[in-house]
């Protein structure tokens, strides 16, 4: 594994699906899912809403989760994600709901939807076509398509803009252009540092790959950061063929500081990282600090990552794709291609022989 993350040559080939290329395009989706949202013309019903529901999984759920950590500030309402078959009993007519699938096909969130077509929800969709698409053309339902990357973890720009322009025309945020446009600066900037042709020694994302490399990764951070810290998880999962784990702080000082200890085999196994804003809580920040402090007592490795960016979407963004970056050189580091994801696949499959009439 010597040196591969600077062979120019070496990571083209372990990447033969590009998704190292998808990565700086984020910040096209952020400019061009809110130029979409834009001529977006929603019913009267859809203003307004006491409550908005978002329905999606995977790349498709984390838009959601980043939209409402970043505008907590704003959000006139609340926002809940769901992860599953069901909708939650309290949402009816003055509920918007928001059905986000990629591929238009995902059973969980074409099994809500139905729920919440059915309960007279005020619904809208996003996705790049498929059952989806056809559910809100049969039902007349608002539909924002984007153009989607190949996997649906690397549309993760359009999920959220698209879920943000939405909620500005609902009424539920007050958001303009300027902040994704500091948003793309942002991704070009943290692309330009963890690009394949930067070496190790000047590249933060290949640095923290070889941390992570045969350990246990552990991502955490608070607040508005903490669903980049799950996003950073996922993207292991799938683009580094990975375990790993995140942890919400300060929630993690009430229990996770106390599993430090054990089992001690793992301590050299695993590795800490910590995402860091100046926007954080400054408890928050004395926390992560604390937190530090008793992983360097049980000798567990650990670093502290600053996240810099004018406004909170911005450092979400450059989190985001610093964390992209090294999940894909972690793959690399493994000998895998990040791109394919055949366990999911097989899920897919086994679940489609379980049940032909539905659909993932």
């Amino acid at each position: 594994m010597s040196g591969t993350l600077d062979d120019v040559g070496a990571v083209a080939r372990y990447d033969s699906a590009g998704m190292l290329a998808a990565i700086p395009r984020l910040a096209a989706q952020l400019h061009d899912g809110w130029e979409r949202s834009r001529v977006l013309d929603l019913p009267a019903a859809h203003r307004d809403p006491a409550a908005v529901v978002v329905l999606g999984m995977g790349g498709s759920a984390i838009g959601a989760d980043l939209v409402r950590a970043i505008f907590a500030d704003r959000l006139r309402v609340p926002l809940v994600t769901v992860r599953d078959y069901d909708l939650p009993a309290f949402a009816g007519p003055r509920t918007l709901v928001v059905a986000a699938s990629h591929s238009g096909a995902t059973e969980e969130t074409l099994s809500a939807l139905a729920q919440a077509i059915a309960r007279g929800c005020a619904v809208a969709a996003i996705g790049t076509g498929g059952p989806l698409l056809a559910a809100a053309r049969r039902g007349g339902l608002p539909y924002l398509e984007y153009a989607g990357e190949s996997q649906p973890r690397a549309s993760v720009g359009s999920g959220v803009a698209l879920l943000a322009g939405l909620l500005e025309r609902a009424g539920c945020l007050a958001i303009d252009a300027a902040e994704f446009d500091a948003a793309g600066d942002a991704i070009r900037e943290m692309t330009a540092r963890c690009a394949p042709d930067v070496p190790t020694a000047q590249n933060p994302a290949k640095q923290l790959a070889w941390s992570l490399v045969d350990r246990l990764p552990v991502v955490e951070a608070g607040g508005f950061l903490a669903p980049v810290a799950r996003r950073w998880k996922t993207q292991l999962n799938e683009n580094g063929k990975s375990m790993a784990c995140w942890e919400e702080l300060p929630e993690a000082t009430h229990n996770a500081v106390v599993g430090y200890a054990q089992p001690e085999t793992l301590h050299e196994h695993t590795f800490v990282v910590f995402l860091a804003s100046p926007d954080d809580h400054p408890r928050v920040a004395l926390r992560r600090s604390l937190a530090a402090d008793l992983l360097a007592e049980q000798r567990i490795g650990h670093e502290v990552v600053a996240i810099g960016g004018h406004g909170k979407l911005a450092q979400a963004f450059s989190a985001i794709v610093l964390g992209d970056f090294t999940s894909v050189y972690l793959a690399i580091l493994y000998g895998q291609d990040p791109t394919p994801v055949a366990a999911i696949s097989y899920v897919k499959e086994r679940l489609a022989m379980a049940d032909p009439d539905a659909r993932e």
